[in-house]
């Protein structure tokens, strides 16, 4: 493994010697797409504004997903190109495993997903471009991590194939799962969204795990809560769409600032915390979306 490491090293030194400072720019916008913020933003604008359903699902396989890299950075346990040399240049030093590379595999989950579901060639005109953004934004978000020197290439390849690998498989076994589901019990199927992220939780709690299931608790909940009390359609106007997004991401992102300081930073308050904001996005915001008339009801 360590000449592994040291032909990765070399790698990624060689790509450092691009660096300026307008690439320095670029390189931290690519690298955005891969940070909790911006998922943070993105995964509620697909649920509330574009697609109900299509929103469900990719949450589901982004977190799960999510999980699957942490669980499997604590198996290889190798590290980070700026922890095995002083040398590079690092300005972000992300602690914690470096294989597989979390910002390159979700970025392969997310487009890569959205491409098949939005990119069928007898959808729209343009669905060619889903497939075109899920090829060229997981290079370029790879490249950019061992730009930054959080990434050795062999950690970006993995994450370029374990999303792949997750892809395939949620695509394989979603639509057999949402059939049982359907048939399933509302006291059934709120025991799964309980008890899937905490038995999850308990194989391992780190703090990106506490993060990615406590946010699967809070959204599973919510969305089952949703799907029986509220049933919100994500279709609407477009000014209706704005003040959903200004509302529900302004509570969401203020109850991520807020709960921090009164929870505090053991690893089941952010459980907790995250699982609070879930929940918002899933079945408080859409909630409050109808209340206000911004939303209606639909079957979808």
């Amino acid at each position: 493994m360590d000449g592994l490491i040291q032909w990765g090293l070399g790698v990624v030194q060689w790509i450092q010697t691009f660096r300026s400072p307008i690439l320095d720019q670029f390189i931290f916008s690519i690298n955005f797409l891969g940070d909790e913020e911006f998922f943070l933003l993105f995964l509620p604008f697909v649920y509330w504004c574009i697609n109900k359903a299509l929103g469900y699902r990719f949450a589901f396989l982004f977190l799960l997903a999510e999980f699957a890299n942490e669980f499997l950075k604590s198996i290889f346990a190798q590290p980070r190109p700026h922890q095995v040399s002083d040398k590079l240049y690092a300005p972000i030093k992300t602690e914690g495993y470096g294989i597989p590379s979390g910002h390159t595999q979700r970025n392969i989950v997310t487009w890569g997903y959205l491409a098949t579901q939005l990119g069928r060639p007898f959808t729209r005109a343009f669905a060619w471009l889903w497939w075109v953004i899920a090829l060229v934004i997981p290079i370029l978000v790879g490249v950019a991590r061992m730009y930054l020197g959080d990434h050795f290439p062999q950690d970006v390849i993995a994450g370029w194939v374990i999303g792949a690998v997750a892809v395939v498989v949620y695509l394989a076994l979603q639509p057999r799962v949402a059939a049982w589901l359907t048939r399933a019990s509302f006291a059934l199927k709120l025991a799964i969204a309980i008890i899937t992220p905490l038995a999850l939780a308990a194989i391992l709690l780190v703090q990106n795990t506490s993060v990615t299931m406590g946010a699967l608790l809070g959204f599973g909940v919510g969305a089952v809560l949703e799907e029986k009390y509220v049933r919100f359609s994500a279709r609407g106007e477009w000014w209706k769409q704005i003040v959903k997004l200004a509302i529900g991401l302004g509570i969401g992102l203020g109850l991520r600032v807020v709960l921090k300081p009164i929870l505090g930073d053991a690893l089941p308050m952010n459980f907790a915390r995250y699982a609070i904001i879930g929940w918002w996005f899933a079945f408080g915001a859409p909630w409050v979306f109808v209340t206000a008339r911004l939303a209606q009801r639909s079957a979808e």
